[in-house]
């Protein structure tokens, strides 16, 4: 799966590429803020991003989500700021909890990849994963 990562502590994007890439997702990049978010968005179009809601410059993970929902890409929090549902207000499918271990990470992409396809059977949410929707 094509992953975009959102997240503006480099330490933490750098963690999150190398997990992913390990259990053989595709990481199409890795933005710090909203027009960063944005345009590698446009250019890659991930199947899903993971998307930190306090970004670099101001931004936030909420209007980020916002955008990729317009883009028709979903996204998946991670964040130790977890919203609420009044305030994702449907953005987001789900989060995970900062701090979130390697397992977590790997089982929510792969959470995420069987609810985006049509073949697929039911998935049931791993453990740290909070729905949203």
């Amino acid at each position: 799966m094509k992953i975009l990562i959102i997240e503006d502590e480099y330490l933490i994007a750098e963690g999150v590429s190398l997990t992913l890439q390990s259990a053989g997702h595709e990481v199409t990049g890795i933005a710090d803020d909203l027009s960063t978010a944005v345009a590698l968005a446009g250019r890659e179009k991930p199947d899903m991003a993971f998307v930190d809601i306090k970004l670099a410059n101001g931004s936030s993970g909420l209007d980020v989500a916002r955008e990729l929902k317009m883009m028709g890409i979903p996204c998946v929090f991670a964040t130790g700021n977890p919203p609420n549902k009044a305030q994702a207000g449907g953005l987001g499918l789900g989060y995970i909890a900062k701090p979130f271990s390697p397992r977590v990470l790997v089982q929510t992409a792969a959470f995420v990849s069987a609810l985006l396809s049509p073949c697929a059977p039911a998935a049931t949410a791993p453990n740290g994963f909070v729905r949203l929707q």
